[in-house]
C-alpha cells in the first residue's frame, strides 16, 4: 500500500474497532501510536466534570444499583403513586409490637401495640394516645348507696365488678315492697297480709280460731280435753266428731247375729267358749288319719275307723269326672295317641308379629316340648324354664341377602319384607320392628351406611341389635377361611392312629394302594374268602378271579424270575418244550397212559396263568387265579386294570397310581409307619378328598361334634378335642387356661347360666385377648346365654369376641 496522507485513509466504522486496534496520535514535534482500547481507558481522565449533558447517557433497565445512590437521595417527589406496596414495607414499619411504649414515634402517626396487654397506640407528634373501639366501655362507676353495695376495681384495662347485698337490721326481716301498695323495696317483718288465703285446693295462711282446734302457745292443737283409757269403749262425740265420754262395752251394744247379717252370737249345740273367749268344737276324738268316720247330729267325727274293701261299692269308670288317676293304676300301653289331648307333649306359640320376643307357656311337667311357631324352634322344659334344644333359642330371623359390593339388599325372605327389609333398597336403620333379624353377604365388598365399614366377604352375617347405627357384624368368612384339615377330627380307628384329618390323609398317602400299579413292599394279606378280580382288556361281565384253595398249612407260591405267562391247570398248549429245562420231566412223571404230547399243549389266551383245575387232578389255563395262601409279592406289583379286593389288603409300602395317561408322573398314596392299628374309613358316596395344601371348595357343611366342657372352678379347656365348645356355670367360674392351642384354629364357646343365675366367668393365663383390653360381663339373668367367639392367632394368643344374651 502506497503512503497516503492522513486525510487520504479510509475511515474505520465503529463496529470494527478492537481493543488492539492502533490509532496515531501526530503533533508538531512526533509522531505516536496509541490502541483503541488504552484510549477509551486513560481519555475519560481528561473529561471536564460535568461536561458530559444527560441526554448523552443510557441507562440500560436496573444498570443503577443502591450502592451508586446516595442515602436520602430517593426524596417523596421521586416516589411514584402506589409505588410502595406491602412488599417493600419493613416489618414493624406502620405497626410497632412492644412490651414497653418507647419514648416517642418514628413518625406521626405510627402506631404501637403492647403485646403484653394487647392495647393499641398512635403517636401525635408530641405523646402516645390510647386507642378505643367506637361504643366501647371506658369507664366503669360502682355505687354503695343502695341495698347492694357495687365496687368496681380497675387493674390496667381490665375491671373487675363485686355486687354486695346488704344485711338486715334485726331478725325477722326479708326484702319486700309495701303491704299496702307498691313502692321501694325494703327489708321488713312479714306481715299477715304478706300470705295468701288457704283454700281447699291451695295452700297458704289459716287462722286457729276453734271449730275443734285451739293455740298452745305457737302449737295447733286439737280443742278437746279426756281422761285417756286403754280399755275399747262405747264412745260418745260432738258434732266436730271429739269425743266427749266413753264406757265400756256390754253384750247388750252389739246387734244379734242373723243369717243375712253378721253380728254377736251364743255358742248352740256342739259348740263352746273357753275363759279366754275361744270358740271351738265341744266334742273331742283321738286325733289321727281315717278312711272311715261316725258323723254326729252337728257333723262332728265321733269315731274314727279304717276303710274295709266291703265299704266301697263297685264303680264305673264312667263316674270318674275329676281327680287323678295315679300311674301305677294305668296300664302299660294304655294311653295311645287319641287318648293325647292337643298340646299335652307339645306346647305352641311364638314370638309376636312386631317385636320378636318370645313368650312362653308355664310348663305342665319336667320334659314336655314347646315349638315356637314364628321362628320355627323347639324348647324342653325343665322344671324351671323352657331351654332351647338347638344353640340357638330361635330369635335369630334370616331376612336375606346382601351385596357388599353395591351395599344393597339383594334378596329378602317373607320374615325380612315383614320387617322392612326391600330387596335392591339399603339396609334399614337398626330399630326394634327388626331386632335379631340378620342378612347373609353374597357378594364381597366395604360396608356402608348401616353395614359396618369394614370388608364385608360370603358369608358373613349382619345382624340389628335393635339400636345403635349399624348392624352387628359376625365374621362367618374369617372362621371359614381359618378352618383347615388339621382343625378337623377324626375317630383314631383300625390302623390309622391319626385324631385330624390332615394327619389322617398323611397316614393313607404313606401306606396307599392304588388300583392301577400299585407297589408292595411287604406282605399283602387277602382276609377269609377274598379273591383277586382282573377285568381284562376289556371291560364287560367276564373276569379273571384269583382264588385258593383253603389251606391247611402256610403255603407259598414262588414266581421265578423271568419274564412269561403263568400257566394253569386248565391250560394246554402253553408250556413249550424251551420252558421246561432239560431232564426235567423224567419217565415217572408222566403217566402210563399219557398220549398228548408236550409239544401238542395248546397255547392259553393273554394274561392267563396255568393252575390246577377244579378238581385238583389236572391243570389249566386261567384268568382267574385263585391263591389258597398268601400272595407274597417282594417287588413292585402292577396292576393294569381294575382290581377287586373282597377282603382286607396289606400293603407294606405305597400305593402308586399312574393316571389315565402312562407317563413319568405318578400319584403316591403313602402313610406313616403306625404305632398301632389304625383305620380310615372313606364315606360311601362318591367324593373328592381335601388335601391340606391344597385350595379347598367344599360343596357340602364340614362340622364337629360340640365339646361339653366339664362345670368346675377353673374350667379345664383342650383346644384338641374341638372347635366348638359349651359350658353351663354352676358358680363364679374362671376359664382355665387353655391347652393343646394350634393358631389357625377357630370356633366359639357357649356359656350358659344355670338356673340361679348371677354366675360370673373369669379368665386364667395370659393368650386370652379381648378388645380394649377388657374381658366382657356376661349376662347374668338365669338360663342366659352368651358366645364367645374366638380365633387363635398363635398358641399364646387367642382373639376373643362376645355375643352377649343371645335369647
Amino acid at each position: 500500500m502506497a503512503d497516503l496522507k492522513i486525510s487520504d485513509l479510509p475511515a474505520l466504522a465503529g463496529a470494527d474497532l478492537i481493543a488492539s486496534d492502533l490509532l496515531v496520535a501526530v503533533n508538531s514535534s512526533e509522531t505516536k501510536k496509541l490502541t483503541v482500547a488504552d484510549l477509551v481507558a486513560n481519555g475519560v481522565t481528561l473529561i471536564a466534570d460535568d461536561a458530559i449533558p444527560g441526554a448523552k447517557i443510557l441507562f440500560a433497565a436496573g444498570g443503577i444499583v443502591s450502592a451508586d445512590l446516595a442515602d436520602s437521595a430517593v426524596v417523596e417527589a421521586k416516589l411514584g403513586a402506589g409505588s410502595v406496596t406491602a412488599a417493600k414495607l419493613a416489618n414493624e414499619s406502620t405497626v410497632d409490637l412492644v412490651t414497653t411504649l418507647p419514648g416517642s414515634g418514628a413518625f406521626t402517626g405510627q402506631l404501637a401495640l403492647d403485646t403484653d396487654d394487647s392495647n393499641l397506640y398512635c403517636w401525635n407528634g408530641s405523646a402516645w394516645l390510647s386507642l378505643k373501639a367506637a361504643g366501647s366501655v371506658n369507664a366503669v362507676t360502682g355505687s354503695t348507696v343502695s341495698l347492694v353495695d357495687i365496687v368496681v376495681t380497675t387493674t390496667g384495662s381490665s375491671v373487675a365488678i363485686a355486687a354486695t347485698q346488704n344485711d338486715t337490721d334485726a331478725a325477722n326481716k326479708f326484702l319486700a315492697g309495701p303491704t299496702s301498695a307498691g313502692g321501694a323495696v325494703a327489708y321488713r317483718v312479714i306481715d299477715g297480709s304478706d300470705i295468701p288465703v288457704a283454700t281447699t285446693s291451695a295452700k297458704g295462711g289459716v287462722i286457729v280460731n276453734g271449730e275443734g282446734l285451739r293455740m298452745d302457745s305457737n302449737t295447733i292443737e286439737v280443742d278437746n280435753d279426756v281422761s285417756a283409757s286403754a280399755t275399747h269403749h262405747v264412745v260418745t262425740y260432738n258434732a266436730k266428731g271429739l269425743i266427749t265420754g266413753g264406757r265400756a262395752i256390754t253384750s247388750a251394744d252389739m246387734p244379734a247375729a242373723t243369717s243375712s247379717a253378721k253380728g254377736a252370737v251364743i255358742p248352740g249345740t256342739g259348740l263352746a267358749v273357753d275363759a279366754s273367749g275361744n270358740l271351738n268344737h265341744s266334742n273331742t276324738v283321738a286325733a289321727g288319719t281315717y278312711t272311715k268316720v261316725t258323723v254326729d247330729g252337728q257333723g262332728h267325727v265321733a269315731v274314727g275307723a279304717t276303710l274295709d274293701a266291703a265299704d266301697i261299692p263297685d264303680i264305673s269308670a264312667a263316674k270318674l269326672t275329676s281327680g287323678t288317676i295315679g300311674s301305677a293304676i294305668i296300664a302299660t300301653d294304655a294311653v295311645t295317641a287319641e287318648k293325647l289331648a292337643d298340646q299335652s307333649v307339645t306346647k305352641f306359640g311364638g314370638a309376636g308379629a312386631t317385636d320378636n320376643v318370645v313368650t312362653f307357656p308355664a310348663g305342665d311337667y319336667k320334659g314336655q316340648f314347646f315349638f315356637d311357631e314364628k321362628n320355627e324352634d323347639l324348647y324342653v322344659f325343665t322344671g324351671e324354664s323352657f331351654l332351647p334344644i338347638t344353640v340357638i333359642s330361635g330369635n335369630l330371623v334370616n331376612a336375606g341377602t346382601y351385596n357388599a359390593n353395591t351395599n344393597l339388599v339383594a334378596s329378602v325372605t317373607t320374615a325380612g319384607s315383614a320387617a322392612g327389609f326391600t330387596a335392591g333398597g339399603a339396609l334399614p336403620n337398626p330399630a326394634t320392628g327388626n331386632l335379631n333379624y340378620y342378612v347373609v353377604v353374597s357378594d364381597a365388598g366395604t360396608g356402608s351406611g348401616n353395614a359396618p365399614a369394614v370388608s364385608l366377604a360370603p358369608p358373613d352375617m349382619l345382624i340389628s341389635l335393635g339400636s345403635g347405627s349399624t348392624f352387628q357384624l359376625i365374621d362367618v368368612s374369617n372362621a371359614i377361611a381359618g378352618q383347615t384339615a388339621a382343625n378337623i377330627s377324626v375317630v383314631a380307628t383300625g390302623n390309622i392312629a391319626a385324631t385330624n384329618v390332615q394327619a389322617a390323609l398323611q397316614e393313607l398317602d404313606t401306606e396307599k394302594i392304588g388300583a392301577a400299579g400299585p407297589t408292595f413292599t411287604g406282605t399283602v394279606l387277602l382276609g377269609q374268602n377274598a379273591v383277586l378280580a382282573f377285568e381284562g382288556s376289556a371291560n364287560d361281565q367276564y373276569e379273571t378271579t384269583i382264588t385258593v384253595t383253603n389251606p391247611t398249612a402256610d403255603r407259598t407260591i414262588t414266581f421265578p424270575n423271568v419274564s412269561g405267562n403263568v400257566v394253569t391247570t386248565g391250560d394246554t398248549g402253553t408250556v413249550t418244550s424251551a420252558m421246561i429245562a432239560d431232564a426235567t420231566i423224567v419217565n415217572a412223571d408222566v403217566s402210563a397212559t399219557a398220549e398228548i404230547a408236550v409239544s401238542k399243549l395248546a397255547n392259553g389266551t393273554a394274561r392267563q396263568l396255568l393252575q390246577t383245575d377244579t378238581a385238583g387232578s389236572g391243570v389249566e389255563f386261567t384268568s382267574n387265579v385263585d391263591v389258597p395262601g398268601t400272595l407274597d409279592v417282594t417287588g413292585v406289583a402292577t396292576f393294569d386294570s381294575t382290581s377287586l379286593f373282597v377282603g382286607n389288603a396289606t400293603f407294606n409300602g405305597s400305593l402308586v397310581f399312574e393316571g389315565a395317561t402312562p407317563d413319568a408322573h405318578e400319584l403316591t398314596l403313602s402313610v406313616a409307619d403306625p404305632g398301632a392299628d389304625v383305620t380310615v374309613t372313606i364315606p360311601a358316596s362318591t367324593t373328592t378328598l381335601a388335601g391340606l395344601a391344597v385350595t379347598q371348595s367344599f360343596t357340602k357343611a364340614q362340622r364337629g361334634t360340640p365339646v361339653a366342657l366339664t362345670d368346675a372352678a377353673t374350667i379345664a379347656v383342650d383346644m384338641s378335642l374341638g372347635n366348638n365348645f359349651s359350658v353351663t356355670l354352676a358358680g363364679n367360674r374362671t376359664l382355665g387356661d387353655p391347652t393343646n392351642v394350634t393358631a389357625g384354629q377357630s370356633g366359639v364357646i357357649v356359656v350358659t347360666q344355670d338356673g340361679t343365675g348371677s354366675r360370673t366367668l373369669a379368665y386364667a393365663g395370659t393368650k386370652y385377648k379381648f378388645a380394649g383390653g377388657t374381658a366382657p360381663t356376661l349376662t347374668t339373668t338365669a338360663a342366659a346365654v352368651d358366645v364367645l367367639a374366638y380365633y387363635c392367632e398363635s398358641a399364646t394368643r387367642i382373639t376373643v369376641t362376645s355375643l352377649l344374651n343371645v335369647s
